[in-house]
């Protein structure tokens, strides 16, 4: 599985008239009250945030009013036209393994994308936008994780009715890829009640890292 491979899933969905809530896959998978909540624990009023993979905004549209500023990186137009409006949100359409800044940021936030890179892509992505978090800033990712292994899905859903690729990596390895990059104070967050684990072999956790 290669991020590419997820590219053209979100690329035809793109191009196939989204509502807001399309880039949720299903709709029973919009947690992003309680996704926007966690947020919310680690920003105030002068926390500057970059976003990575922005979506149609369903988490900024609910915090942009709570913090100073969003930079919001979503390949798709079709998806960020649904992200208010406002001086407090900047939308660039980039593709976020070639998006650049020298910026510094509070808080890097990745929200629901990291399964759709293999390990060595999401290492090359945590290295890049390590040096976008200020020093005893922190990067909080929120993505499905394998409780005992790595669980890759790759072909055909019957679900969907298209191609799927997700690559859910065991969670302890995705904090030592964490740790490995000198992260510290890293820790996993059973954010979602059980319900919303919708299968046996995989769980949602949000990840809270700091960088020295």
């Amino acid at each position: 599985m290669e991020n590419k491979n997820a590219l053209v899933f979100f690329g035809n969905m793109a191009r196939n008239n989204p509502g807001e809530k399309s880039v949720k896959i299903t709709a029973v998978s919009d947690f992003t009250e309680m996704d926007a909540a966690f947020i919310l624990r680690h920003a105030d009023r002068d926390t500057s945030i970059l976003d990575l993979a922005s979506g149609s905004g369903l988490i900024l549209n609910k915090i942009y009013g709570k913090v100073k500023h969003i930079v919001a990186v979503e390949a798709f137009a079709q998806f960020s036209k649904f992200i208010v409006k406002t001086g407090k949100i900047t939308v660039i359409n980039q593709d976020i393994s070639v998006f650049h800044t020298d910026d510094t940021f509070n808080l890097v936030t990745m929200f629901g994308m990291v399964q759709y890179f293999n390990r060595d892509e999401i290492i090359r992505i945590y290295s890049k936008y390590r040096t976008n978090v200020k020093s005893k800033g922190k990067m909080i990712i929120k993505g499905q994780f394998g409780v005992q292994e790595d669980v890759l899905v790759s072909g055909f859903s019957e679900e969907l009715k298209t191609n799927y690729y997700s690559e859910y990596r065991h969670i302890d390895k995705e904090l030592d890829i964490l740790k490995n990059l000198g992260f510290i104070d890293i820790e996993a967050f059973d954010i979602y009640p059980p319900e919303c684990n919708r299968w046996d072999n995989t769980h949602f956790y949000a990840i809270k890292a700091v960088r020295p």
